[in-house]
């Protein structure tokens, strides 16, 4: 313990650093802490800076206890702890040490600054497979997708810092928006870089057209001599063993190296069945983010601004009610809005109102509202089965917790996910009303304190609605 009304911030963050060290394994340490910068102590205040509020919340979320634990035990004194955004990792391996100056960033290529042949060589490959519309700057931010933005975006400035990004989400929801958006940001500031992007299914291809052409040592170089590796729907890897193998040894070339690796999928890397757990472990050892379906605000933002880029412009009211009436899926949105243009387009400008909006979209809105429909008992068949119990347990009066909590669980999720009023889901659990309002409080709460247990409750909403 040192005397910490004598000791500087970067004294105080040294031994800090060495406890989280013996306390953590390696992995955790180097992602979460190592970054860490010391930047001033003010009283009975320490700030510590970190490279975005991304990477701010999560400590105070899963981290907040061993902060506090670490400061005490190397100031003998608790410390306030206060989080400076837009500090960048040191890139040595040895304890954090104070800030230094960031040198400027690269200056964008403008309009009239040539780019050498091999920039632009490489320019044409990095971008042939990315979609030029899917540019950070299109996509529209909103609190489901924050975290995973945040990260995307530090990910196109700082590449490595986090390795590998993982984010996943059901599909239709801007994944691949935003790693193609990554793409594009890296490849601006710095058009020699080797950034890969390809799906799943395309590595497969080319895989296999390797060991048929007798090429593997071709595909190797090929896979492995990248700057930034961007693959979509890796859940794809399920039950492929060969291909498992290939990327395992490729993940791991890459990520001894720090290169840049952010993989997207439909579900977090410990449900993917079929996938080695060597690989769950390495996907892991990163920064795993979630997006949640868009709310209604984001939905009619995203509309918005897609609308910007068509001559014809649907009124106000047209755009609230294709925002409240299809909600997964922002193709299924995007795909909506592109038809009324079009029809309005063919019949010479034609004014759409909402009438006329709901007669062209009533089959997509029938599939809308028949992919959506949850039902209780749906609910309580996925939930005893993520809790490995019996639908007939949820349903007794047994108390252990590893009952009550399913239980409620599922009576939270019968709350959200249908239209059932308390009485009705009351029945449907045997108990009354109160029962459940109490459960669902209950559950709100917990979430809000537990991130292991909001985990779960997103698993479970993610696969009922999938």
């Amino acid at each position: 313990m040192l005397e910490s009304n004598q000791i500087t911030v970067k004294e105080i963050w040294q031994a800090a650093a060495r406890y989280l060290k013996n306390k953590l394994h390696a992995p955790t340490y180097n992602h979460w802490f190592k970054p860490i910068v010391p930047v001033s102590r003010e009283k009975d205040t320490i700030v510590l800076g970190v490279s975005d509020d991304f990477f701010a919340d999560w400590l105070k979320d899963n981290y907040s206890d061993l902060l506090n634990e670490a400061i005490k035990a190397a100031t003998g004194k608790e410390l306030a702890i206060k989080f400076e955004y837009g500090h960048l990792p040191s890139e040595h391996d040895h304890e954090p040490v104070v800030a230094k100056p960031q040198p400027a960033v690269q200056a964008e290529p403008a309009g009239n600054v040539k780019l050498s042949v091999s920039e632009e060589k490489n320019l044409k490959s990095c971008t042939a497979n990315l979609l030029s519309r899917y540019t950070l700057d299109k996509f529209v931010v909103g609190e489901e997708n924050r975290y995973a933005f945040a990260a995307a975006s530090t990910a196109s400035k700082s590449p490595g810092t986090y390795n590998p990004l993982y984010i996943y989400g059901v599909t239709g929801i801007g994944k691949t928006h935003l790693i193609q958006g990554v793409a594009h940001e890296i490849l601006k500031k710095k058009p020699c870089t080797r950034v890969q992007y390809i799906t799943c299914e395309e590595f497969l291809n080319r895989y296999v057209d390797a060991l048929s052409e007798r090429k593997h040592s071709h595909f190797r170089n090929w896979a492995r001599k990248v700057d930034v590796l961007l693959v979509d729907d890796v859940h794809q890897l399920a039950n492929k063993t060969q291909l498992q193998e290939e990327f395992f040894n490729t993940f791991n070339a890459l990520y001894n190296e720090n290169k840049q690796i952010i993989l997207t999928s439909d579900k977090q890397p410990c449900e993917i069945v079929g996938l080695e757990q060597r690989l769950v472990s390495r996907f892991e050892c990163g920064v795993t983010v979630e997006i949640t379906p868009p709310s209604f605000e984001t939905r009619l933002a995203i509309l918005k601004q897609k609308q910007n880029e068509h001559l014809i412009k649907l009124d106000d009211e047209v755009l609230q009610f294709i925002s409240s009436r299809i909600t997964a899926s922002i193709r299924r949105l995007e795909g909506a809005l592109m038809r009324l243009v079009a029809f309005s387009s063919a019949m010479s400008n034609c004014h759409i109102t909402v009438e006329r909006a709901e007669d062209l979209l009533r089959n997509l809105l029938e599939e809308e509202t028949a992919s959506r429909k949850v039902t209780i008992e749906n609910i309580q068949k996925a939930v005893a089965e993520y809790f490995e119990i019996r639908v007939t347990d949820i349903l007794s009066d047994k108390r252990p917790k590893n009952i009550a909590e399913p239980r409620m669980v599922a009576m939270y999720l019968s709350r959200k996910l249908t239209e059932r009023s308390y009485p009705e889901i009351g029945d449907a659990f045997g108990k009354n009303h109160a029962t459940i309002m109490h459960a669902e409080k209950k559950v709100i709460e917990r979430s809000k304190q537990d991130e292991s247990f909001r985990m779960a409750l997103s698993t479970i909403q993610r696969q009922l609605q999938s």
